[in-house]
């Protein structure tokens, strides 16, 4: 019986953790969008074509308007029909999501996005696959928007977010299926103000506009980006280029030397070394925020010894917001 396509949502998870190993395709190019049509839309993309020569992208659909880019992206991750890479852009999402359940609100005309590979085969990733791919990619967003503007100076907020001034400026949602795709949702405020936000969210988040003065240009920086996250992802797979990724992140971890305290916590002491057994529970869990190790897990001192975070949130269950 073949195998549902299912998705699997991320979490950081040892290595342990039950994925299959995975193959490369080869990328070349085709552009298209949703229906018989295969046209591309209104979209805030100027030159499809430079942007099919720069990052190879095989499949790209620019839609005025989806429930949510990763929903679209899972139609087409299940089609054998679709070559891949393949992004899928909105304009606007009516239903965009974020981890843990969270609802997604940016302003529209944004950069709403789901880009869709065949993740690479390596049977001894340390970590698990997911948890150094989203912190990976989450590097790749940081320093695209830095290279597109050394006035932006984002900082990535464990696992994925990415902050500017203290304030949510974009994040990341990853999921991966059983049949090796790796689907990556990224959402940058790239347009419209923080003063557009529902009134619950004005102190979290903060736009390029609020930041420059002015927009970027949609082009411009997927060029740059499309390819950082290509490239960071495969990078994962090579011992010597993930801990330069690792080193990359912990310069641009926004936490580091912080007190924090994390919400639905799964950890182990360091000391213990990684294994089921090892693996413990909190509600709640308070430190020092001490970088992240070897595999991407967050290192948090407590008063009683170091944890090694596999997953957790830093919201506020009571504190996230819905639509």
């Amino acid at each position: 019986m073949k195998q549902a396509d299912r998705p699997l949502r991320w979490s950081l998870v040892p290595d342990w953790f039950p994925l299959t190993d995975f193959e490369c395709t080869a990328i070349s190019i085709r552009a298209c969008s949703h229906g018989d049509s295969r046209q591309v839309l209104m979209t805030k993309i100027r030159d499809i074509e430079r942007l099919k020569q720069v990052t190879k992208l095989e499949t790209i659909e620019c839609h005025t308007e989806l429930e949510s880019t990763m929903d679209r992206a899972k139609e087409l991750a299940v089609d054998a029909s679709v070559p891949l890479p393949a992004l899928v852009t909105a304009m606007h999402q009516k239903s965009g999501r974020g981890r843990r359940g969270a609802g997604w609100w940016q302003p529209p005309g944004s950069v709403a996005m789901t880009l869709i590979v065949q993740i690479p085969s390596n049977k001894n990733l340390p970590g698990g696959v997911l948890p150094l791919f989203s912190l990976a990619c989450g590097l790749a967003v940081a320093e695209s928007l830095h290279q597109l503007n050394p006035e932006l100076k984002p900082h990535v907020r464990w696992p994925n977010d990415i902050e500017i001034n203290g304030r949510k400026i974009g994040g990341l949602l990853l999921e991966a299926t059983t049949t090796q795709k790796l689907l990556v949702g990224v959402g940058i405020n790239t347009d419209g103000s923080k003063e557009d936000a529902p009134k619950e969210l004005h102190d979290r988040l903060i736009t390029i506009p609020d930041v420059l003065g002015n927009t970027i240009s949609h082009d411009d920086l997927l060029v740059i980006l499309i390819p950082q996250l290509l490239n960071n992802i495969l990078d994962t797979t090579n011992p010597e280029k993930r801990v330069s990724i690792l080193k990359r992140y912990q310069s641009h971890c926004s936490l580091t030397h912080t007190s924090i305290k994390l919400f639905d916590v799964l950890y182990e002491y360091e000391k213990d070394g990684s294994t089921p057994q090892s693996l413990k529970r909190a509600t709640t869990l308070t430190g020092i925020c001490r970088g992240i190790d070897q595999v991407g897990r967050l290192r948090v001192e407590t008063p009683q010894q170091t944890c090694a975070v596999l997953a957790g949130s830093l919201t506020d269950p009571s504190a996230i917001w819905t639509r």
